[in-house]
């Protein structure tokens, strides 16, 4: 795997595994109840995160099959990038782009979503040790409020993503 894709991949498994080992004192019936209703629980955020990780790999997976028809990324993605990581520190809620993950089910097993996640992080690990150094700068995922954007931006967008969601858990177990 490229130095500088691993060790964005390395921070953002070091922060979930970071969380996951907050959560462990945690009652199970705790992290799968939603703190109010309309509100999502821990274990449904932890769904959306895999499910928008799962989804992202297998995005990739196909596009990386067509690569001679990618673009490289330049400052247009950055400047997307950019304003898209400013609106993932606004102090309001945003709701996901309708129709993009699906549903999130009303009952998630904790246990459950957690090794689903992990299955999940082993397969971007995989894809990302897969990618040849000439594809790392080319639009080869397309995140749904930004258009397409290059690996190392994916996995900055993945780590805001992630950041955003953890300050909610943090707020339902008061962490």
């Amino acid at each position: 795997m490229n130095e500088a894709v691993n060790k964005k991949f390395l921070k953002l498994e070091d922060s979930r595994i970071r969380l996951i080992k907050t959560l462990k004192n945690i009652p199970q019936v705790k992290l799968e109840t939603p703190p109010h209703i309309g509100k999502w629980s821990v274990s449904q955020i932890f769904f959306h995160l895999n499910t928008a990780e799962k989804f992202s790999t297998i995005y990739v997976s196909k596009k990386r099959l067509d690569v001679n028809n990618l673009k490289k990324t330049g400052l247009k993605e950055f400047l997307r990038m950019v304003g898209l990581k400013l609106i993932f520190v606004l102090p309001f809620g945003l709701k996901a782009p309708v129709n993009v993950l699906g549903d999130v089910p009303e009952k998630v097993d904790y246990n459950n979503i957690v090794s689903e996640w992990n299955e999940t992080r082993n397969k971007l690990k995989e894809l990302l040790n897969s990618l040849p150094d000439d594809m790392l700068h080319k639009n080869v995922f397309k995140q749904p409020a930004i258009g397409r954007i290059n690996i190392f931006q994916m996995l900055d967008f993945m780590q805001a993503h992630f950041e955003r969601h953890q300050k909610q858990v943090q707020r339902i177990v008061r962490i």
